[in-house]
């Protein structure tokens, strides 16, 4: 009795706090059976520099409670790409979105791609939806996206302090102050608030949020209380650190040469900012998994951590920056935690950012949208439950083969690049007589099919109608009609006959020549030049006065002495009114006389528009008695010419190129010229605008409102005027926190214009590759299992021979079945090697002899083929080097 009495004592003196515990807790069976789920990703944070090493309770929440995987990657390594991608489950050349700049959010993002995100499809299905933090580079924060039903949106690039933000609708200015506006902060304090309300009044209906952090990205603003931390982390010093130059890699490793001791020491600032910043994520984590167990919804709540790309310091000696195709710019942290997952577990399946989406949509038990280039990840970790599916390294094999091979790929072709590659890619096509009629339009069709007939072979001959010409200016052959008399000037000459008199090349030099033949002997000398003598200044009296211009008489007062100098009547320099109306008078005359000048430039323009066709030969007949008369012999009837008289004239075509170069540049430049409206007397005047300088510091720069001392330094260090490069400057004005950057300022050049690239990443049990074209036909290999840290191209190791048998059906040489993924490569989705060569019983089979070669070129030939008509910037650069390399 006296125990009953003291538990009743107990459950009545229990607080109010713990009740509220226990209440929240113990209503978990009341909730719908739609789990929550929650997205937090980085900026710029990446796997193999050691960011996630400082994290301590991330990894207690995320990776010792869930699944790691170990082999996640992105499919461009640049900011607003890889998050379009990671919005709308969709490769960068299906949504369009290239670069941090162009496209992004633009109107044509937001009609076509922004209203199909997986947030629209989970609010449609009755989640509360909830953004907070980075969205897109170039948000302007004027709107609210759609399936959205919280928003709190940072306007433009990642800021941890005097930012702008969206705040459901309405804009919010922050500014310095920690406690009130750090961002990272800011972001786990209004998404908390958010769980619980949506908790608190709408209990029964699932919450999806996205967290999206500032940090790691520039400026490395970490919060006071960890400004103190990793002083002389070594962590992102690697093996490929500082290993430069790279003359067997892309163009910006191979201009690059190994850093100066003052930007190692950058790097190592750098990375040490960087994991300051990451501590307040990691609380972040912590407070949001907390919270979620405090509402007793932590068991019902899916939680995904990564980051929109990797990120490089020093690696090769670029000091900083992204976009590489390498492994430290392009894979990244995956954690996910929830029900179903085992803990502690790691898959290394090759799992891509556009896979996020379509596994936000499979938790909701949603279907997933045909657009969707990603899959649902759930199928993995389904399988992993059981042992048997799992390998020794990892590897998850399920019903359906995962795929194992990825597109990375970066940047953009330009409109002039494109045009370009399709032309070559077309004169190959149409100089192939294999494929020239498969690829032909029916002009072209046409104009083949009638040039392989021997009747329209040249020269013309009697009674022949059209002779195809082949003109090396042309991708065509030139169908041209036979007209009457060609065929006396290209008749067979006989050995006993006449003299061969051919047309001459030069037809301005011939007609006049003839012209003055026929002057000659049709009119007489001495009357021709009687009527084109006049007397002296008889054209003045035989000028009809209504053919001059009206302008005002003037009496001539000023007149230009043999010295050159100028002498006017004594009156102008004494009378000051006189002065001034013979200067006025002299102002009109200036004006008409410029109106008569202008007029008589459209007349000449006129008239060579209207040039008459007909020339002065054209009324008498092109025959021999025409020619006889003019004292020329006629052409034989049976006269053979060289057949390289009906080339075309190659100084002729080289003038008219170099005439349109002429007129290219001076339409370029037309804004720099003198303009009307920037005339002055006596002056020579040119306009100057932001496009008058084409390399750093520009016109528009803030460059020019440093201080003298400062300006000069930057303008003498010869690293930041480097063509074709994308160059920086740091200074110690550059951070606004501490630690602060004392050891001066230095240049340094992150990216190049032509690192664009489209890449094969793969990875299963038994390869570890990856394989690249570059926009300027570069080629590099990399064979990850001898070469981890890619320190070697290895292109040029690869064996082009014959391939063995294993090679050809799916055995350990690699080189030869990265081509053939690459040429496979046709959809959108990953690609598996199991749908090339069959299941695992079809590559154990036995063959008494290699295959065919010819069979392996039109395999070649048919998977480049397919290729161009998807991905038509890859399958060019793929043509090329497998031509190159197999043979034609």
């Amino acid at each position: 009795m006296c125990i009953l009495t003291l538990i009743c004592s107990c459950i009545a003196q229990r607080s109010p706090y713990k009740e509220d515990i226990y209440n929240r807790r113990s209503n978990k069976k009341k909730k719908n059976d739609k789990p929550n789920i929650i997205v937090i990703i980085t900026d710029d944070q990446d796997e193999l520099l050691g960011s996630m090493h400082v994290m301590p309770k991330t990894l207690k929440w995320m990776r010792d409670q869930g699944v790691h995987f170990n082999n996640s990657f992105v499919s461009t390594p640049m900011c607003c790409p890889s998050r379009s991608s990671f919005l709308t489950g969709m490769y960068t050349h299906n949504h369009h979105v290239y670069t941090n700049n162009e496209n992004c959010s633009s109107p044509y993002w937001q009609a076509n791609h922004e209203s199909r995100s997986f947030a629209t499809y989970l609010s449609n299905a009755g989640y509360r939806t909830g953004y907070f933090g980075k969205y897109l580079n170039e948000y302007n924060g004027t709107y609210i996206p759609a399936g959205w039903r919280e928003w709190l949106g940072l306007v433009k690039n990642s800021r941890f302090y005097n930012y702008t933000v969206n705040f459901n609708g309405q804009k919010m200015k922050h500014e310095d102050n920690y406690y009130q506006d750090y961002f990272t902060d800011l972001i786990a304090n209004d998404s908390v608030t958010f769980l619980k309300r949506s908790k608190q009044y709408f209990p029964k209906r699932p919450v999806l949020m996205v967290l999206s952090t500032p940090a790691p990205h520039g400026p490395e603003d970490a919060a006071p209380q960890y400004q103190h931390l990793f002083y002389n982390n070594t962590f992102h010093r690697t093996p490929s650190w500082n290993v430069a130059p790279n003359y067997d890699k892309q163009y910006l490793l191979k201009v690059t040469g190994k850093m100066e001791p003052i930007e190692q020491r950058f790097t190592d600032v750098l990375q040490q900012k960087r994991l300051q910043t990451l501590q307040s994520v990691d609380d972040l984590v912590d407070k949001v998994c907390n919270e979620l167990w405090m509402l007793g919804e932590l068991d019902n709540t899916y939680i995904l951590y990564t980051s929109d790309h990797g990120y490089h310091l020093g690696q090769y000696g670029v000091i900083k920056g992204k976009a590489l195709p390498y492994d430290f710019d392009t894979r990244v942290p995956l954690y996910m935690r929830g029900p179903g997952i085992l803990p502690r577990s790691k898959i290394s399946n090759m799992v891509l950012n556009i896979d996020i989406a379509a596994t936000i949509l499979d938790i909701a038990g949603l279907e997933i949208p045909d657009h969707f280039d990603g899959k649902s990840i759930l199928r993995l970790i389904k399988a992993y439950r059981d042992p048997q599916n799992v390998d020794s390294k990892g590897f998850v094999k399920t019903r359906k083969p995962w795929g194992d091979t990825v597109l990375l790929e970066r940047g953009k072709i330009t409109g002039k690049r494109y045009k370009d590659m399709m032309r070559e890619q077309k004169r190959t096509f149409l100089e192939n007589p294999e494929t020239r009629l498969l690829y032909a339009t029916p002009k072209q069709k046409r104009i083949y099919k009638e040039c392989a007939k021997p009747e329209n072979q040249p020269p013309c001959k009697v009674n022949q109608k059209y002779q195809c010409i082949k003109d090396p200016k042309r991708k065509l052959p030139r169908l041209m009609k036979c007209r009457p008399g060609d065929e006396t000037k290209d008749l067979m000459l006989n050995d006993n006959g006449p003299p061969c008199h051919c047309k001459k090349r030069r037809k301005r030099r011939r007609i006049a020549r003839l012209q003055r033949k026929y002057l000659q002997t049709q009119m007489k000398t001495s009357n021709l030049r009687s009527s084109i003598k006049r007397k002296k200044r008889s054209y003045i009296n035989s000028v009809d006065e209504n053919s001059v211009p009206p302008v005002s008489p003037i009496d001539r007062r000023c007149r230009v002495l043999q010295n050159n100098t100028v002498s006017c009547d004594q009156i102008l320099y004494q009378d000051a009114d006189a002065w001034k109306n013979h200067k006025d008078q002299l102002d009109d005359m200036i004006q008409e006389y410029r109106k008569m000048l202008e007029d008589l430039r459209k007349y000449r323009r006129h008239l060579k528009k209207e040039k008459p066709r007909e020339t002065f030969l054209s009324q008498f007949d092109k025959n021999d008695e025409f020619l006889e008369s003019v004292g020329l012999p006629g052409t034989s009837p049976a006269c053979k010419c060289d057949t390289n008289q009906t080339n075309f004239n190659a100084r002729k075509e080289a003038i008219k190129e170099a005439r349109k170069e002429r007129r290219k540049r001076k339409r370029k430049n037309k804004n720099k010229k003198r303009k009307r409206d920037c005339n002055q007397n006596d002056l020579k005047c040119t306009i100057h605008n932001n496009n008058q300088w084409k390399t750093p510091p520009l016109w528009n720069s803030s460059y020019w409102n440093l201080q003298s001392g400062e300006k000069l330094r930057r303008r003498d260090h010869p690293a930041c005027k480097r063509d074709n490069m994308d160059c920086s400057i740091m200074d110690n004005s550059h951070w606004k926190t501490q630690p602060y950057w004392t050891n001066g300022p230095f240049c340094f050049c992150s990216n190049s214009n032509n690192n664009t690239y489209w890449c094969l990443r793969t990875i299963n049990s038994t390869h570890d590759l990856l394989y690249c074209e570059f926009i300027n036909n570069f080629i590099s290999y990399y064979d990850l299992t001898e070469d981890p840290f890619q320190l070697k191209n290895a292109i040029h190791d690869v064996n082009y021979g014959v391939p063995s048998r294993n090679q050809y059906f799916g055995g350990r040489d690699s080189d030869f079945e990265t081509k053939q993924n690459l040429q496979k490569f046709q959809g959108s989705n990953s690609i598996s090697s199991d749908d090339y060569f069959g299941d695992n019983s079809s590559k154990n089979r036995s063959y008494n002899s290699g295959p065919d070669l010819q069979e392996i070129k039109d395999g070649v030939r048919q998977g480049v083929t397919k290729v161009a008509g998807k991905i038509s910037s890859i399958a060019s650069g793929v043509m090329t080097s497998l031509q190159d390399k197999y043979g034609n």
